[in-house]
């Protein structure tokens, strides 16, 4: 059990640590991961948001700590965490049904893609200061929660990127993303139990622990970076990660 246990909670450790740092990262690296190792996605897919519900919770917490964000102060985040929320919900039934019936290879090339398109508008845009926009934040809330209930990734890249790209300042746009990932995957977990889909306990428990022990320490790092540069690295990360992803789909395992 330990030498199945400790891998995967250190890998859900880093993981989780650089995607609570920069705002995405952890299902869209993780399932990849996990996928070679062996499991097959529909035993990832709730894992991950199990542990991403638990541990988005926790981040948001430390992220509010190291006043990465202030809801009550700024209308602007609460707005935005409201409306990814509320889009959510549909984007999450509308991926969970299509998970069941789609092919696999379809749904992570669409993945792939879509982080891929948003990076590359994040890089065009980079030293552009957008202005705030409700409908822009409407429509990719809708996009990034049918992406993590449909592949258990991709919400990230999509959320802290189209916040940016909405007007959202980078630290509070990654602290919003942890905030509504736990939203969103306690309602995607939700769906998946309906649907008679269980997480493997060892898997959840494993990555869970791994991601909860992150929480603190990505928080206390997206607070010590400065806003600009945090905007480049999210811009690139963004795409790099719909590159890899689109790499790991094209290649056979």
């Amino acid at each position: 059990m330990l030498e199945t246990f400790i891998p995967l909670a250190i890998l859900a450790f880093i993981t989780e640590y650089v995607a609570a740092t920069l705002g995405m990262g952890y299902g869209t690296t993780l399932a990849p991961l996990l996928i070679i190792v062996g499991y097959e996605p529909l035993v990832i897919v709730p894992a991950i948001l199990f542990s991403q519900f638990l541990a988005g919770f926790v981040s948001a917490v430390f992220h509010h700590r190291f006043r990465n964000m202030s809801l009550a102060e700024h209308r602007g985040q609460r707005e935005a965490a409201v409306i990814f929320s509320v889009m959510g919900v549909g984007g999450v039934l509308v991926a969970a049904f299509a998970n069941i019936n789609l092919p696999a290879q379809y749904v992570k090339t669409y993945i792939a893609i879509t982080v891929m398109a948003m990076g590359l508008l994040m890089i065009a845009n980079v030293r552009r200061e957008s202005g705030y926009s409700r409908s822009r934040l409407a429509v990719i809330g809708i996009f990034a929660a049918f992406n993590k209930g449909i592949s258990g990734g991709g919400y990230g890249p999509i959320s802290t990127s189209g916040q940016i790209i909405s007007g959202i300042r980078p630290r509070a746009a990654i602290a919003i993303t942890a905030l509504v990932e736990g939203v969103i995957c306690a309602l995607g977990i939700g769906v998946y139990f309906i649907l008679s889909v269980y997480p493997e306990f060892l898997l959840t428990f494993a990555i869970t622990v791994g991601a909860l022990i992150a929480a603190p320490f990505s928080a206390f790092t997206t607070a010590s970076l400065e806003q600009n540069l945090l905007r480049n690295v999210v811009a690139f990360s963004t795409f790099a990660i719909g590159v890899v992803t689109l790499i790991l789909v094209l290649s056979p395992i």
